[in-house]
């Protein structure tokens, strides 16, 4: 039987879960068997290393849960990755702001000085500035797996990432580049 391991392609069941002080687990997001967590294993940018080493030497039919650190996971939250902005950034080519598109609530993909992508949560919209929080949405918090492996197999090339896709989110599609898989408002990779 195929165990996880480098050049592997595998397929995983799982619900994410943020787990707060008090041990209360807050659903973030379910791969689940119809959409499974795809990719090749060791062959995956962004790859939480943690993550990816709880995984190894697993086979099909095992069952796994654990619980990553925020140091393990999405790091601490950084309140210097909270910025306002001026708004009239969001304003359309005839200067209008873009009100459908700029909400507390919605995630924004914006490019940063270097032209990377940069995902950001909206919370505040003034009469002056935007306020953008750029922290992934988990940072700072415990997280927890808890699934089941459904496939190992050899890898093909066609299995090669030019993004993955996990269940509605990849690197191109979510808004956000590993660090972030935006799992409708996910807000950042959740492995």
């Amino acid at each position: 039987m195929d165990t996880i391991s480098t050049g592997k392609y595998i397929e995983l069941a799982y619900k994410i879960y943020s787990v707060d002080g008090d041990g209360n687990r807050t659903l973030e997001y379910e791969f689940t068997e119809q959409v499974p967590d795809h990719f090749v294993y060791g062959a995956e940018p962004g790859l939480l290393e943690d993550f990816s080493r709880k995984l190894q030497g697993l086979t099909k039919g095992d069952e796994f849960k654990f619980t990553l650190t925020p140091e393990q996971a999405f790091g601490s939250r950084n309140e210097s990755l909270v910025m306002e902005l001026e708004r009239s950034i969001f304003n359309d080519a005839d200067g209008n702001f873009m009100a459908d598109v700029v909400q507390v609530g919605k995630s924004l993909t914006m490019m940063t000085s270097t032209g990377q992508p940069a995902q950001g949560l909206v919370i505040n919209v003034g009469d002056e500035k935007v306020t953008i929080d750029f922290n992934h949405r988990l940072a700072g918090k415990n997280v927890e797996y808890e699934g089941r492996v459904m496939l190992v197999r050899d890898a093909t090339p066609d299995d090669l990432p030019q993004h993955h896709s996990c269940g509605g989110c990849s690197c191109d599609s979510c808004g956000g580049g590993c660090g972030d898989h935006d799992h409708d408002g996910c807000g950042g990779c959740c492995h």
